[in-house]
């Protein structure tokens, strides 16, 4: 995977384990455009399928713009698509799909991730993009014609990317009960587990956003992150990174 951006320093929840209420998105406009229901919150609509439709064969080039979470979350997304079958690569060119993870808070990362998207497009790529630019400005023009994966649908990326290969532009936005803290994981160093003790914050400042992609704070159970810190030490991790929007509200 390419390396991360602006690093300064997620996953999941247990069974059972839901946001506030007050984190449940808004339901997305209807395209103009003839689309077809793939699933509930996915919308599809045709775009241009990939040569070779056998899915797990494919290779994905993931970018990654932002901090620590973002991190965390693309590695989770790399671990899904890599056990799935598909390749990884470091090289654009190479790649028959662009998995972008955005940021939202430096306006430098939302440029860089504006140019990327471009450069996917004119090459023909197809394009899913995730992280918190999409989350918390999904009317972008830059967003048009590409799919999205949103901040606590990341275990479905195999599925946006299988359909978004497929010729369909997928969106999932929808919060739900974030993703489980055991999803496989390809770490961009094998030494360090970046885990987030919560996600979103209890803020309500109207000019964040980052509250507006994240939103209300849910922290992790104790039990969870117990449990996955021993399994990551196992593996041979020896550095753990807690992770957080809002660290002193957990």
């Amino acid at each position: 995977m390419e390396d991360i951006e602006d690093l300064v320093a997620v996953g999941g929840a247990p069974p059972g384990f839901r946001l506030p209420l007050t984190a449940v998105g808004v339901n997305l406009k209807k395209k103009k455009k003839q689309s077809s229901k793939l699933n509930g919150s996915v919308d599809s609509t045709k775009l241009s399928p990939s040569s070779n439709n056998i899915p797990g064969t494919q290779t994905i080039y993931v970018k990654t713009f932002g901090c620590s979470h973002n991190q965390s979350d693309s590695e989770y997304m790399a671990g899904q698509l890599s056990a799935f079958g598909y390749s990884l690569t470091d090289t654009p060119e190479e790649a028959d799909l662009w998995l972008i993870n955005t940021c939202t808070v430096k306006s430098p990362s939302q440029s860089a991730m504006e140019t990327l998207i471009t450069k996917g497009k004119a090459a023909k790529r197809p394009l899913v993009v995730a992280g918190c630019v999409p989350q918390g400005s999904r009317d972008l023009k830059e967003l048009e014609g590409v799919s999205i994966v949103g901040v606590q649908q990341i275990d479905r990326v195999v599925e946006v990317v299988e359909e978004t290969l497929k010729g369909h532009e997928v969106r999932l936005l929808n919060r739900k009960t974030l993703p489980a803290l055991d999803l496989p994981k390809v770490r961009k160093n094998k030494f360090i587990e970046i885990l987030p003790i919560n996600v979103g914050c209890l803020g309500a400042c109207t000019y964040c956003k980052t509250k507006h992609a994240r939103g209300h704070l849910g922290s992790y159970m104790i039990d969870s992150l117990v449990g996955r810190v021993k399994t990551v030490i196992a593996d041979g991790v020896k550095e753990i990174w807690l992770s957080s929007e809002d660290t002193g509200a957990y």
